[in-house]
């Protein structure tokens, strides 16, 4: 009687097509279909004329559960598993009865597709003695599911958040992000209407059965959560999601072992060992955190971060803006801790338990050996890696639009090196160079033909502007050296990444790379030749501030950030940097003159600011506007 109006309840049916009779207050509330259940059984014929033969799809399904499913973790492997089994089990013709919602069959669907493009070698001479052309059989399963997209995100049911889930990130991850941004928004509301972020007030009390349910909405929802911090801080959008409106909890790193209370605390975590979950936990936490700097710093989604100092007097937003990259920071290191040694990158599990080459890795089809649990975690273990690095800039950058100048009071014994905006800069560096050195491990050849190769290569171009910039601002000075060698570490990375992978992202990303170490190469050039004293026209840094600055590793240099904050604040005066300026001109400069693969039209000239999605990923972020975007006092 009220199904057309907004809020209205009706009886939903499971994919099974049994009625859901639990008693209202006790069932977890979902969306159930409405008046064009006609509509969605011709949508469910039509989808389920793409099913590929049982063999095919096994193989896909085994693919993407070795190359996907530890990155994304939207579902319970065993429930899909037997769910796509009994798709196949059932009579063509009796198919949309059984399954009158096409949301299953729209997320098998984008599973498989999702799959095609990270079929090795082997796996694809299995594919083509089926007389299948991946290609052909992934454009053919997207364009359908695009266009069906509405009537499929009608139905709002838990796997049609799924899909958009499962599709938004295949395109954020491929070059698409005008696509991927709408998409997972399509999810997002579902997934509110659906009440996935809020907590269940008989979460306490529930039977294992409806736990494991509950964990799979938990699931999704922070898949929703991360994706959508992600397109923030990749493309300078907007978030969506509102923290004071969620009250679900993180995920249990132990759901799969036995129905326990989710994690009270952020460190409840530590007292249980790590599990392939652990990451899922870990990384969603770190999105709430990312979620912070963007709003506290670079103002997304806030009119906080919209207000300049005064430049003409104390610069109180600019001591404000320190103050928050200090306590941000703090909370960054504090997750840093966290990671247990089993997702440590520096972690190579026992010996013999890892894949030698990507052939052997192609060959173990639907692995769950301990060798390739133990390729999971250092999978796990380098993405929680880039994510913590490109943080740690995300936190220190907006301070390098600035230098210090001791204050007329402060001259004695100050040196410019401990001052809180040259530590950012130091942090900035150090992230950058570490993450270049994640080329130097084993893990990093095999995880370019997953699902996370454009992950590695957003990180990867990020670290290498970071270094191009500050290279371009002392290109002289004693630390240009290691910044160009990190440099060179990360430009190989991208060809990597480019040639196994055949990412459009990474194939742009080098571009760009490679663009600004030539300039970079010429201010060098250009510093050596010119006439007086090249050295002097570089910020000058003290030799035992050097050597001190070599002693100290990552988390006593940010220690010292926090103390130098608190402590040293008033002993400095700040200007705007003007080789910072310069170097982020220069920048604009590369991006103006890249050709994009969509072309930018003369009457749209803001183009390439922030949420347009024809800049490279996170490019945002150097624009020479958003380091001025400082908060002042509240």
């Amino acid at each position: 009687m009220t199904n057309a109006l907004p809020g209205g309840q009706r009886r939903q049916s499971d994919s099974s097509g049994a009625s859901n009779s639990r008693p209202v207050g006790t069932q977890l509330r979902l969306w159930a279909p409405g008046p064009g259940l006609q509509v969605s059984r011709s949508v469910t014929a039509e989808l389920a004329s793409l099913f590929p033969s049982r063999e095919v799809a096994s193989l896909l399904v085994d693919t993407y559960f070795d190359r996907v499913h530890w990155f994304m973790l939207i579902f319970h492997q065993d429930d899909f598993r037997r769910t796509w089994q009994q798709l196949y089990d059932s009579p063509r013709e009796q198919l949309t009865d059984a399954y009158p919602d096409p949301g299953f069959i729209s997320t098998f669907l984008v599973v498989i597709a999702i799959a095609l493009p990270y079929l090795g070698a082997h796996r694809l001479q299995l594919l083509e003695a089926y007389g299948i052309f991946p290609m052909d059989m992934k454009g053919k399963i997207l364009s359908t599911i695009r266009a069906k997209i509405l009537d499929i995100v009608s139905v709002g049911s838990l796997e049609a958040v799924q899909t958009c889930v499962l599709l938004g990130t295949y395109y954020l991850y491929h070059g698409n992000s005008e696509l991927a941004w709408p998409v997972c928004g399509c999810g997002l509301r579902i997934a509110q209407a659906l009440n996935l972020h809020r907590k269940l007030p008989q979460a306490g009390s529930m039977s294992s059965e409806m736990q494991r349910q509950y964990e799979t909405r938990k699931r999704c929802w922070w898949a929703i959560y991360e994706i959508e911090t992600f397109c923030s801080m990749s493309y300078g959008y907007p978030h969506s999601i509102k923290d004071s409106d969620c009250d679900v909890e993180l995920l249990d790193p132990l759901a799969r072992s036995a129905p326990t209370q989710s994690p009270a605390s952020s460190d409840a975590t530590d007292q249980h060992p790590a599990s392939l979950l652990s990451y899922k936990y870990l990384m969603s936490k770190l999105s709430v955190l990312i979620k912070n700097i963007l709003t506290d710093l670079y103002g997304l989604g806030s009119l906080k971060g919209n207000t300049h100092p005064d430049r003409s007097g104390g610069f109180s937003g600019l001591h404000n803006l320190i103050r928050r990259v200090s306590a941000l920071d703090t909370r960054l290191r504090r997750w840093n801790t966290e990671i247990p040694d089993l997702l440590q990158l520096n972690n190579t599990g026992l010996p013999g338990l890892s894949y030698t080459s990507v052939e052997e890795m192609d060959r173990d089809i639907g692995a769950s050996s301990p060798k390739f649990e133990n390729h999971i975690y250092q999978l796990q273990a380098l993405a929680l890696k880039l994510a913590y690095e490109n943080a740690r800039i995300l936190v220190h950058r907006p301070l390098l639009a600035f230098k210090t100048m001791p204050t007329a009071s402060g001259l004695e014994n100050t040196h410019l090196a401990t001052s809180p905006l040259h530590l950012s800069l130091e942090a900035c560096r150090d992230a950058a160079l570490s993450t270049s050195n994640v080329e130097s491990t084993s893990i990093f050849s095999l995880a370019v033909n997953t699902y996370a190769a454009a992950f590695i290569g957003i990180h990867t171009f990020t670290a290498g502007v970071m270094l191009c910039i500050l290279t371009s601002i002392e290109p002289l000075a004693p630390q240009s050296y290691e910044s160009k060698t990190g440099l060179r570490r990360l430009l190989s990375m991208q060809a990597h990444l480019k040639s196994r992978s055949g990412s459009t992202l990474a194939a742009q990303g080098l571009e760009i790379l490679e663009k600004l170490t030539r300039l970079l190469m010429e201010k060098e050039l250009k510093e050596m030749l010119s006439s007086g004293n090249a050295v002097s026209s570089s910020p000058q840094i003290a030799p035992r501030d050097e050597q001190a600055r070599q002693d100290l590793d990552e988390s006593v240099q940010d220690q010292t950030l926090a103390a130098a904050t608190i402590v040293e604040e008033n002993m400095f005066n700040y200007i705007e940097d003007p080789a910072m300026s310069q170097a982020l001109f220069d920048f604009d400069q590369v991006l103006s003159n890249h050709e994009m693969s969509i072309p930018l039209e003369s009457n749209f000239p803001d183009l390439l600011g922030p949420g347009s999605g024809l800049v490279p990923e996170q490019a945002w972020i150097w624009g020479v506007d958003s380091l001025a975007q400082l908060p002042m006092d509240e």
